[in-house]
């Protein structure tokens, strides 16, 4: 009973200090964090897939809005010649309207397609280099994996063995490298402030003389 006392005053004792040393030592992350769709669109690359894009669904829009100005003529030149065209004219012309309806609605339908077919081609080498970084700055920094957090997909991140690494990666890509784990500032200042301390000198051992009586 008295050893349990005395481990758990023991482990009392030990624990301030213990904590102490954690907090005063370098943090070092096991795994890094990021919105990956912020730093996409931080990339000047993305801006211009972007722009690209949106000229290619301008063009197929305006041809979209011709075909419809197209249908509502048709089906303004059948109701104005109801009662004026013979049968087989008005059987001619609703096959006709059918026919228009289906192609436009078929092309809007190829457009989106094809449109989504063009944003993943034109993003492709934008991710391809934003994962290369991330991929860069993992091996660098040693982390296991680097998450997206995009959609909520990491509601609880621990922070003392997780960083988020979006500002990180964004500098990056502007040619700044900042490690992801370092030293504070107040803990390089306390490093140098002992390594620029003078050692104590060891205190002068006197030996005995030749002519020193016993």
């Amino acid at each position: 009973m008295k050893a349990i006392r005395l481990l758990a005053v023991v482990f009392a004792l030990a624990l301030p200090m213990a904590v102490s040393a954690q907090s005063a030592s370098t943090p070092h992350y096991q795994f890094g964090f990021v919105s990956y769709q912020r730093i996409l669109e931080a990339m000047p690359e993305y801006g211009q897939a972007k722009a690209a894009l949106q000229d290619l669904r301008k063009k197929y829009d305006d041809e979209a809005k011709y075909n419809e100005d197209k249908f509502n003529k048709m089906y303004a030149d059948y109701l104005q010649g109801q009662k004026k065209f013979p049968e087989q004219i008005m059987l001619k012309r609703q096959k006709e309207l059918q026919i228009a309806m289906e192609q436009g609605i078929s092309f809007r339908q190829d457009a989106e397609r094809l449109l989504s077919n063009a944003e993943r081609e034109l993003l492709k080498p934008v991710r391809h280099k934003l994962d290369s970084i991330l991929s860069r700055i993992g091996r660098e920094n040693g982390l296991l994996f680097i998450g997206n957090t995009d959609d909520n997909s990491f509601p609880f991140v621990h922070s003392q063995i997780g960083k988020d690494i979006t500002e990180i990666v964004i500098a990056r890509l502007n040619g700044k490298i900042i490690p992801i784990n370092r030293s504070t500032p107040e803990q390089e200042s306390s490093a140098a402030s002992r390594e620029a301390r003078p050692q104590a000198s060891e205190p002068a051992v006197s030996t005995p003389t030749a002519n020193a009586k016993p």
